[in-house]
């Protein structure tokens, strides 16, 4: 915010004040003993509210001037029902956050009943090694990934193009499972009722890939012989990704996360990456949250 100027006492601020929101200018108007100090919000819009003073102390009684009211209350009611429109949103947001009223989200409830039931089938001696093999980024009983010749992307190259998404259901410890369960119902409920189910699915099936194939790429450069990985979190940060920007650059979307749950999620990232917590699939983390980001930026 900065001052531009000051109305003398005997002019009216609320007919400038019209006049400079028809044009689109934010302005606030201060009281002290020489009159009204005008301030401006917007730093782009100094230069243009400068000028249009300078026009109203020379020239106070242009019928312009007074024209503006209608335009001003006008941009004022849309003003008064967008901030409703989003207060709505907020509050339906909030609702889904509190993890008691989710409703309308059978892409969020499909996604964890599958990562359940998989990790439940994993414990299983009989079937546990064969579900591994089958949804992981490629399959163990074909011999060493490094042997084989286009390395742990050998099966997908040869049309098992489920592996680009299915290592994301497979967990590897009760905590892994957990948290990342309780993350997609919070995450992809908050998306899947104030974006869609349509826009949940393939946002889901897009940032996927890319975080199994960030991953790939860095064991493939930096781990050749730790190929097995696995888990929703690629996914989870790439919702919170767009989750975050949506908050930033589109709230009107209705989608939003605290300041504290983004500084949660930051130090988590970092954490993993320490190796303090074990073997995590950084890659996909990173992967995960730039895809979901960018895609956060964008009015997809």
């Amino acid at each position: 915010m900065r001052q531009i100027g000051a109305l003398p006492p005997n002019l009216e601020p609320k007919v400038f004040e019209d006049h400079l929101l028809s044009l689109g200018v934010k302005a606030r108007f201060d009281r002290n003993p020489e009159g009204w100090a005008v301030w401006i919000f917007n730093e782009d819009h100094v230069a243009r509210a400068k000028q249009e003073l300078d026009a109203y102390l020379s020239r106070p009684d242009d019928p312009k001037f007074r024209e503006s009211a209608p335009a001003a209350e006008a941009r004022r009611r849309r003003e008064k029902q967008l901030d409703r429109e989003y207060r709505k949103n907020a509050r339906d947001v909030a609702d889904g956050w509190s993890g008691v009223r989710f409703r309308r989200r059978p892409a969020t409830i499909t996604m964890v009943v599958i990562a359940v039931v998989v990790f439940v089938l994993q414990q299983s001696q009989r079937f546990g090694p064969e579900v591994i093999d089958q949804l992981g980024f490629f399959s163990w009983s074909q011999g060493d990934p490094q042997l084989r010749p286009e390395h742990a992307l050998t099966d997908v190259v040869h049309g098992q193009a489920w592996r680009l998404v299915t290592p994301i259901f497979l967990h590897f410890s009760i905590l892994h499972i957990f948290f990342n369960v309780w993350w997609m119902l919070v995450l992809g409920t908050a998306i899947e009722r104030q974006r869609g189910t349509w826009r949940l699915v393939v946002l889901i099936l897009v940032t996927a890939v890319l975080s199994n194939l960030t991953e790939f790429a860095y064991m493939e450069w930096f781990l050749p012989k730790a190929h097995l990985f696995g888990g929703l979190s690629g996914v989870v940060y790439a919702l919170f990704g767009y989750v975050w920007m949506k908050g930033e650059y589109q709230p009107e979307q209705g989608l939003s996360i605290d300041s504290r749950n983004t500084m949660l999620m930051m130090v988590w990232l970092f954490v993993c990456m320490t190796g303090a917590v074990g073997p995590i699939a950084n890659a996909a983390h990173v992967g995960g949250l730039v895809a979901g980001a960018a895609l956060g930026l964008l009015r997809f």
